[in-house]
């Protein structure tokens, strides 16, 4: 008969274990249109002209959801 109040169980998700809730959202229609497609490609261009090493010196961090029909309202991010 284990018991665990929800307050604790969070404290040890967000504190020990560095994971915390995000707003989940579904991605917009815009996103895969070809105007931001081109525009994202001319952007990675201009960094990589500016001598930006995406292997070696940039953090990636993604907004999105793992699943594009996602509906729950929060989710768990690292």
């Amino acid at each position: 008969g284990l018991s665990v109040a929800i307050s604790s169980l969070y404290v040890h998700i967000s504190e020990k274990c560095c994971l915390t809730l995000k707003q989940a959202s579904k991605y917009t229609i815009e996103r895969d249109a070809p105007r931001t497609l081109n525009l994202r490609y001319e952007i990675i261009n201009k960094w990589i002209e500016a001598g930006v090493d995406f292997q070696k010196n940039c953090v990636f961090i993604d907004e999105a959801g793992f699943h594009s029909q996602l509906m729950r309202g929060r989710a768990w991010s690292k």
